[in-house]
């Protein structure tokens, strides 16, 4: 369910999710075609929504980080 926080967060940031797109274009020197716009945009909106979640999980100051898997 989206707040109203929520979505001015996710309104405020499509403006800068759209440059992120046009500079990562541009970068890697790659064509879109207008009709798939709208679906990157989209999915890079999920991907920020998602990242966001886990960035805003708050963590108490004993957590500690896993160890690494070595086989």
């Amino acid at each position: 369910m989206q707040t109203s926080e929520t979505t001015g967060r996710a309104a405020a940031n499509r403006a800068d999710i759209e440059a992120f797109l046009d500079a990562g274009l541009r970068v890697a020197g790659l064509p879109l075609e207008p009709e798939l716009r709208p679906r990157v945009l989209m999915h890079l909106e999920t991907a920020v929504a998602m990242a966001a979640l886990v960035a805003d999980f708050p963590l108490p100051d004993e957590a500690e980080p896993a160890p690494v898997y070595r086989p």
